[in-house]
């Protein structure tokens, strides 16, 4: 049975008292994989459909929306162990942008995202795909190792500007993958933060290579930000001003942000904003999660929501609608926000390739403007009248 608890963070208090054992961030889990129902699709797609058709008559529903929170994984590793690489096309853009952004950086997002995983079920798959890679000039054994030695602890998985690149490259993936297997089938994304890289990407905003360096830029300064408040903390820690402390003190600040139970707010400098192109294809866009979100149609719009990023995106918390019927969404199962999708008929956890395409094969469907359009009354019944025979005298 597959262990669903939150893993728990061991405080610095804790650790103080007890020098016997080592100081960790997460235990090691078991990464819950959700296993999509093709038959509760059905059931909740029927139910759906009758509550709109007692609400609204025979209007077509709303496009589904699908939500793209600030982050989308929580722990490492975690896109393993949901089988996204076992999708050919999620695979091949996931690899293909974790070599560009390896060649911007120095280093490269697979080994960041994989090098601290928790569940150990999958560390011999991870090897493998590192060997395949790393054989076929996917990665660069310079890039792995100067990956390794960068974010050798993992406090460092809490690191801004990483985590900024490392969901840029899946996020954008997983977005493209879903758009490309929605065919006819109308759908709107709703962006919420610092997933706005990942939306301009996707719609052809922004070059893929330019929201690498932005990311890291903004990263670097949020860095620099949390660093000095960590920095202030550790002073009055029992283990003092050392750079492990500082790094412990980031890791528990950066953990308190998702987790909500801390406040703190950074914005973006202007001259770190590269220019922005119109999208191809209209999203929306929220700058955290308890705002409005608006219709992003325009290079102006695009500009102005690049403006508004702010790090307290990644607070966890309820999420606006943008007017949608039902919202799949695109985390995985151990993000805050996946606890929306329980036990709901309108809210749906995209984790999984399979959820996601019983999403847009039963969900996101209904919204399809009928092929034949119904009939009205009058030329139904124009064409009674036309099959009355009629006999003479």
């Amino acid at each position: 049975m597959l262990n669903t608890k939150e893993p728990r963070v061991i405080h610095r208090d804790f650790v103080a008292k007890s020098t016997a054992k080592p100081r960790a961030a997460w235990k090691k889990r078991i990464y819950p994989v959700p296993k999509a129902s093709a038959s509760g699709f059905r059931w909740k797609a029927s139910a759906l459909r009758r509550l709109h058709r007692w609400s609204q008559g025979t209007r077509t529903p709303k496009p589904a929306s699908i939500v793209v929170p600030a982050l989308y994984n929580r722990f490492p590793g975690e896109t393993i162990a949901l089988g996204w690489l076992n999708e050919i096309d999620a695979l091949r853009t996931i690899r293909h942008r974790t070599a560009s952004a390896a060649r911007k950086t120095g280093w490269d997002v697979f080994t960041f995202h994989t090098q601290h995983n928790l569940d150990e079920f999958y560390d011999s798959t991870i090897n493998a795909v590192r060997e395949t890679w790393t054989r076929e000039g996917t990665l660069s054994t310079a890039c792995v190792t100067e990956t390794k030695r960068r974010f050798a602890n993992i406090f460092d998985y809490h690191r801004i500007h990483p985590r900024l690149v490392e969901n840029l490259v899946f996020q954008s993936s997983l977005m493209e993958w879903v758009t490309n297997h929605c065919e006819d089938t109308p759908i709107q994304f709703h962006a919420v933060g610092t997933a706005l890289f990942s939306a301009l990407v996707w719609s052809k905003s922004l070059e893929f290579d330019a929201a690498v360096t932005v990311a890291t830029q903004v990263g670097n300064r949020w860095d620099q930000s949390i660093r000095s408040l960590a920095e202030d903390r550790a002073k009055t820690s029992a283990q003092g001003k050392t750079e492990s402390e500082i790094g412990w003190q980031h890791f528990e600040l950066i953990q308190r942000i998702i987790d909500g139970q801390e406040q703190v707010s950074l914005s973006v400098s202007r001259k770190d904003l590269p220019k922005v192109e119109a999208p191809s294809t209209p999203f929306w866009f929220a700058p955290t999660s308890d705002e409005e979100p608006v219709l992003i149609e325009t290079s102006r719009d695009a500009a102005l929501a690049m403006e508004s990023l702010n790090l307290s995106s990644w607070k966890s918390g309820e999420v606006r609608s943008a007017d949608h019927t039902t919202r799949g969404w695109l985390i995985s199962p151990l993000n805050p926000l996946a606890r929306a999708c329980r036990w709901s008929v309108s809210n749906y956890l995209l984790a999984t390739p399979d959820s996601s395409l019983m999403f847009i094969r039963h969900i996101a469907a209904l919204s399809r403007k009928p092929l034949i359009a119904p009939e009205s009354e009058e030329v139904q019944n124009r064409l009674r009248l036309s099959r009355i025979k009629v006999t003479g005298p």
